[in-house]
């Protein structure tokens, strides 16, 4: 029920922000103006980049797996992302594209369960700190342009929140492992499970450090690749932006996405970009098709993940049943 409710919510929610977004017939008109006008090489470029960090993202993934002792192969390893990737963007609720990557990972490591979990969890964990890192310095590049706008200034404040409580509950996560004080938590408390998983992944992965700082710092041309996506959108409609702008403004959409307010973040980007961009001149219309192409040159790219998946066969050769996913991460 509670995932049901979920749903709706967030569907809910999507609706009525695509509707506030999409509403006037003005804008309307000058979104139709500017993709008659609009270079579509660009999102052919940015589907080519889109690719340049799938490889990426499985060189970080591999690296964190093989300290967990698991080594698929290379080709493995991409299939397995791609098609965590297609999930992430179509399956709606709590089950994503994580699930199915640690239910097949486990069935590739021989139903090494904790394994998997601990290399998926880690994995986002080590983008997220790279995410900081990489926020606060375009930040402070831009503060002056993003604060000059009330509603930039208001996202702005609201992103550094999150960040501060990111690092908060990532030490919390290191030192909580270090000193065993996680095993400490009332059985009561939320999250509780998943709190203890990511702490002996920190654990695991503090111990081998050297293939850690490597993952971490593959996370940083990464995160350039998925920014630079969207680069290749504004490129697509106008010349008003900078490199460096849209890096910028990419951390503050990546972190306010993540909280699952709306399905895939659809609506919610959308008036994020029109809020963040209106301090360096773009307006609302062309700002909403940036969000929109972005997002479309990582579906096309998502898609081919849907692909894999058709043509994927485990080594196990078992019957992979989409049912059975949720449930065999649960146990």
């Amino acid at each position: 029920m509670k995932k049901a409710l979920l749903t709706t919510l967030q569907i809910g929610v999507t609706v009525g922000l695509l509707w506030w977004v999409l509403h006037d017939p003005d804008k309307r008109a000058q979104m139709a103006e500017a993709l008659r006008q609009a270079n579509w090489s660009w999102l052919w470029i940015g589907v080519g980049v889109f690719f340049v960090a799938t490889l990426l993202a499985t060189v970080r993934w591999k690296i964190l797996l093989k300290v967990q002792g698991i080594d698929m192969g290379w080709v493995k390893t991409w299939q397995l992302f791609m098609i965590g990737m297609f999930f992430n963007l179509f399956m709606l609720g709590s089950t994503g594209g994580d699930v199915v990557k640690m239910f097949l990972t486990m069935r590739e490591a021989r139903n090494n369960k904790a394994a998997a979990l601990l290399s998926v969890f880690m994995d986002r964990i080590i983008g997220m700190m790279a995410l900081i890192l990489i926020s606060l310095g375009f930040l402070y590049l831009r503060y002056d342009v993003l604060s000059h706008s009330p509603a930039s200034a208001a996202l702005l404040t609201t992103l550094l929140w999150l960040l501060a409580a990111a690092v908060v509950m990532t030490l919390g996560m290191f030192f909580g492992s270090a000193f065993g004080w996680v095993h400490y938590l009332p059985k009561w408390t939320p999250l509780r499970g998943r709190i203890v998983e990511v702490s002996a992944a920190c654990h695991m992965y503090a111990k081998e450090w050297r293939q850690t700082i490597w993952a971490f710092l593959v996370s940083f041309p990464l995160l350039a690749m998925f920014f630079i996506t969207f680069y290749c959108a504004a490129k697509a409609f106008t010349d008003q932006l900078g490199l460096i702008d849209v890096f910028s403004v990419m951390p503050i959409v990546a972190v306010i996405t993540a909280i699952p307010i709306s399905v895939s973040g659809i609506g919610l980007r959308e008036s994020l970009f029109v809020s963040l961009l209106a301090p360096f001149g773009v307006g609302p219309a062309v700002a909403t098709l940036i969000s929109v192409t972005g997002f479309l040159i990582n579906t096309v790219g998502s898609l081919a993940g849907g692909l894999v998946f058709l043509f994927y066969r485990s080594s196990t050769h078992e019957t992979i049943n989409l049912r059975d996913m949720r449930t065999g991460v649960d146990q």
